[in-house]
């Protein structure tokens, strides 16, 4: 007899990948010593369970945390991109999802942290990293960060920014037939959440305006310590509303995403989607598929209502120094791959570029690459749509 409990647990992951037929002691086998091994924290052998294991993530009930609080990379057990919950999915012969009729879809996603660079205190910053990169002998390093500065006056006299590029992105998107997601910031209350909050509560409803003239979604990006502060994040949620409406979605700061910890709090909150689940340091799929899910609330033991998208690339994790470290170039292949491995499985998930990452003088490359990227998408047949788009297409197929 299998336990009702089990059972649940096995119709959660089935209806995730569509298999609506197959059953659990009949098309699949029943191991109660592998959902044994689940609850006690094990990786388990069998199948299923092992489905169960990744995408209600609970290796990441314990183990080690980064500086940020986050679960990292370095800790999964995964192959980021091999999800074996698509391995599974194919061995039943289930077809994915087909989001508007491509063979893949990309939830388009821009995190907007500081909206304006050349502020005082941002061209103190500057002319500092210069000085710094002189004294330690970093020639390329001085002569790159020179070249940024020397660009400070222009903007000044046409009152532009670097940061300041949300017309060219909108524009690039849309001669695609694309739009797409930015999620914006509604309060600072920590180092971490950027420099003069001021300033971004000034540009706030300006920036509001001109995403929403040009046809973008608007989600909520938490200040750092809202990831552990329900009543902050409720509030931000407001603050974000009274500027643009009803607000669908959201992405943690930083990605301090705990599944077992701050995503019932979305669903309490009214939010429909998170797109928060990913790796800052390496690429892939953290739950072990690649597209929108309902997480499970272990502690109430079901599925949250809430769609979860996957978060697979994002521009940071290639380009940082702290994670990968790749100049814009050497992250074309890596990128494409993923673009690759999607059109041939197909997939649902989301893409994060920066948007401070699309001034021409001063992106090194990485507003070229995205062009690039999203040309590689369509030509592969992936669909582009915002976040939001995707989740309202994922919640009605998940039921």
């Amino acid at each position: 007899m299998i336990p009702e409990r089990v059972e649940r647990r096995a119709c959660w992951v089935l209806a995730t990948l569509g298999a609506h037929d197959v059953r659990l002691g009949h098309e699949l086998p029943y191991d109660a010593g592998a959902w044994e091994q689940v609850d006690r924290g094990e990786r388990p052998g069998d199948e299923l369970a092992d489905a169960f294991f990744h995408l209600a993530r609970i290796e990441e009930r314990s183990g080690p945390r980064d500086r940020h609080g986050r679960f990292p990379a370095s800790a999964t057990c995964l192959d980021l991109l091999d999800p074996p919950l698509e391995r599974l999915r194919r061995r039943l012969g289930i077809e994915p999802p087909r989001w508007r009729g491509g063979r893949f879809a990309v939830a388009l996603t821009h995190d907007v942290d500081v909206p304006w660079r050349w502020t005082r205190r941002g061209v103190t910053r500057a002319t500092r990293r210069v000085a710094h990169h002189v004294r330690a002998g970093h020639g390329r390093a001085a002569l790159r960060e020179a070249r940024i500065v020397a660009t400070i006056p222009g903007h000044k006299l046409r009152r532009t920014d670097p940061n300041w590029r949300f017309d060219r992105i909108l524009a690039l998107e849309g001669e695609r037939g694309a739009s797409s997601t930015f999620f914006v910031m509604a309060g600072h209350a920590h180092p971490e959440d950027g420099p003069e909050p001021q300033v971004y509560a000034r540009l706030r409803p300006r920036l509001i305006r001109t995403l929403t003239a040009g046809g973008a979604e608007v989600g909520l990006h938490p200040s750092y310590t809202a990831a552990d502060d329900e009543e902050r994040l409720a509030r931000e949620k407001r603050a974000l509303e009274a500027l643009a409406g009803p607000v669908a979605g959201q992405r943690y700061h930083f990605l301090r995403v705990d599944p077992h910890r701050n995503l019932a709090p979305l669903a309490r909150l009214g939010f429909s989607y998170d797109a928060s689940l990913g790796f800052a340091a390496a690429p892939g799929f953290r739950a072990g598929i690649a597209h929108p899910f309902r997480p499970w609330d272990l502690a109430a033991d079901r599925a949250l209502d809430l769609v979860e998208i996957p978060l697979a690339a994002m521009d940071t994790t290639f380009g940082s120094g702290q994670y990968l470290g790749l100049s814009a170039a050497a992250a074309e292949g890596p990128l494409f791959d993923l673009v690759d491995r999607a059109a041939e499985h197909g997939g649902g998930f989301a893409l994060l570029w920066h948007s401070g990452r699309f001034d021409g003088a001063t992106a090194a490359g990485w507003d070229r690459l995205y062009e690039r990227l999203l040309a590689a998408i369509g030509d592969r047949g992936g669909v582009c749509l915002t976040a939001g788009a995707l989740a309202e297409e994922a919640a009605a197929w998940l039921r």
